[in-house]
């Protein structure tokens, strides 16, 4: 499946004879060896919610949240409304037309960095405000701001009262072209500084546009597409 070019394989673990290792999900991940994906996500039975999910980037490392792989299971459920339990927090979505909003963690601001401003919203961000995003080399910048456990990297452009334009590198995958979480890191981020005027916030990627909905108080929600590229078999080693 895929969220504005961001994708994702996902695997009901029932239909799995033995547990993923690390190894098989960076074979499934890669694209000339196995089938090529920005986050492996595995659907687990759950008795709170529809189904329990975990993530896994391309390098085989944990996740702790994916707010456009998020989005696709919510597809794959063909639900209009239901409760998704992922890593860090209990995720409720909603599907109208082609578009699916989901709900995430309420963000939490960290104190400010040299380089930017941390927030976290089931996943660690680093957003960097720039004037023009497309001009740095956000992979060695991200790289080079990289704590021991790692974080995501945005740099963003406020581009009206309402619009910003963001760059993605994530921790674990590299440059994306679209990253949902942090969109909303983003999104919660310009709201709380007052760089943009109300919400929602329209963020753009360069996998498309998704709305960035928040206030002091209300749940934080992500709203964009979400859709069905393929589905097979596939054996591993």
């Amino acid at each position: 499946m895929q969220a504005l070019k961001n994708d994702f394989i996902l695997i009901d673990t029932q239909h799995l004879r033995n547990p993923l290792t690390s190894q098989q999900i960076r074979i499934l991940a890669d694209r000339r060896q196995g089938i090529g994906c920005d986050q492996v996500i595995l659907l687990n039975k759950s008795h709170e919610a529809d189904t329990n999910i975990s993530f896994y980037n391309a390098d085989g490392s944990i996740a702790l949240a994916c707010g456009n792989g998020t989005r696709c299971v919510a597809r794959y459920l063909g639900k209009e409304r239901g409760v998704i339990q992922t890593p860090s927090f209990l995720s409720q979505f909603w599907a109208k037309n082609d578009h699916i909003t989901i709900s995430l963690k309420d963000p939490t601001f960290h104190p400010y960095h040299p380089q930017g401003h941390g927030v976290d919203v089931g996943n660690p961000h680093l957003v960097i405000f720039t004037d023009d995003p497309t001009q740095a080399d956000l992979e060695s910048l991200a790289l080079s701001l990289q704590p021991p456990e790692g974080i995501n990297v945005e740099l963003a452009q406020v581009t009206s009262a309402q619009a910003i334009k963001i760059k993605i590198w994530e921790r674990g995958a590299g440059l994306t072209p679209a990253c949902g979480s942090g969109a909303c890191a983003v999104g919660v981020l310009s709201l709380k500084l007052g760089l943009v005027k109300k919400s929602p916030v329209s963020i753009e990627m360069a996998g498309g546009i998704v709305e960035v909905s928040w206030q002091e108080g209300s749940p934080l929600l992500l709203t964009g597409p979400a859709e069905f590229c393929f589905k097979g078999i596939i054996d591993l080693p």
